[in-house]
């Protein structure tokens, strides 16, 4: 795998937009007018821990091939987490339980607005022992 910046975007792709497929996939398969009746802030916070676990693997190992200290890693990649969780559930708890619109919007906007924040976030923040 290529170690320049532009192969580490492709790759962040590649794992960032797996991650945001399970995030949509299981937010939309357990949200209440989708699937299993969940309502859409319950099953928001459940897609986006599933896709949370595979998004910090995948981004550790393939995207940055970082070998920095785990418990320094995985604590800064729970607050980048934590700010992408936060405007997720935001704008679910907003459109779909306030305004109620169909949980495919929020989940559209999380879609778009999460990745571009978070390449920047963990490229800066999270994986800085990244093997060049």
């Amino acid at each position: 795998m290529g170690r320049s910046e532009s192969a580490r975007i492709l790759r962040f792709a590649a794992i960032g937009g797996v991650s945001t497929l399970i995030y949509a996939g299981v937010t939309l398969a357990l949200s209440d007018r989708d699937g299993f009746g969940m309502p859409a802030t319950v099953a928001s916070i459940a897609g986006y821990g599933t896709g949370a676990v595979f998004s910090y693997c995948g981004h550790r190992f393939v995207t940055f091939m970082s070998d920095g200290a785990v418990g320094f890693e995985i604590i800064r990649f729970a607050c980048a987490t934590a700010i992408g969780f936060l405007l997720t559930v935001g704008l679910t708890v907003v459109l779909a339980d306030v305004v109620g619109l169909p949980a495919l919007v929020p989940v559209a906007m999380a879609c778009t607005l999460v990745p571009a924040l978070n390449f920047i976030i963990l490229r800066q923040f999270v994986f800085t022992a990244v093997v060049r």
